[in-house]
């Protein structure tokens, strides 16, 4: 039933037999099917980002947005394996990203306030906070919040980003090796 859906994987081209057997055995293994919950819940996180999505391009087709138009499915993608990580024991997760997708990250992983996100766009809408004065697209965030799945507290933090997007890969790897480091130290 793999080949009949919506994929395909080409891997034949491999020389090496014993990697083709492993990728045929990991690829047409069958997963179990999710049951009606987890999809409605899919569904539901694919909802949002591509409203989202749509949102932003409507009521500002003019601005830079970078957003996840053909990609919306990071979102649940990213929320499921928070969801994972979470139930195997993760509490911090650091995430390092360049500008496209990153306001729909923000609006519906972290769950940064929708008002915080639109007075970016806005002028006369008022901020919450000063700000850093940076473009919209480059904005991180920490968030410690209750994951729903699981009843879990987590910290998600997506760390700013300049326009050297390579820039922000050593800031996570420090924030994340801090983080450890301080958990060991106060545990």
């Amino acid at each position: 039933t793999v080949y009949c859906k919506t994929i395909g994987l080409e891997y034949m081209f491999i020389s090496s037999q014993r990697k083709n057997e492993w990728i045929r055995r990991k690829f047409e293994t069958p997963q179990p099917e999710p049951d009606n919950q987890q999809k409605r819940l899919i569904m539901a996180r694919l909802l949002r980002s591509t409203r989202f999505e749509e949102f932003l391009a409507k009521k500002w087709s003019a601005e830079k947005r970078f957003g996840l138009e053909g990609c919306e499915v990071l979102i649940p993608a990213m929320k499921a394996i928070i969801d994972r990580c979470s139930d195997l024991g993760a509490e911090s997760f650091v995430i390092g990203m360049p500008h496209r997708g990153r306001l729909n990250v923000l609006a519906n992983v972290c769950r940064k306030t929708l008002a915080d996100l639109f007075t970016q766009f806005d002028s006369k809408l008022e901020s919450t906070d000063e700000g850093s004065g940076d473009v919209k697209y480059h904005l991180g965030m920490s968030h410690e919040r209750i994951n729903r799945i699981n009843n879990k507290k987590i910290n998600i933090a997506v760390c700013a980003n300049p326009s050297h997007l390579e820039a922000v890969d050593p800031v996570c790897l420090g924030k994340t090796k801090a983080e450890q480091f301080y958990r060991l130290v106060c545990t």
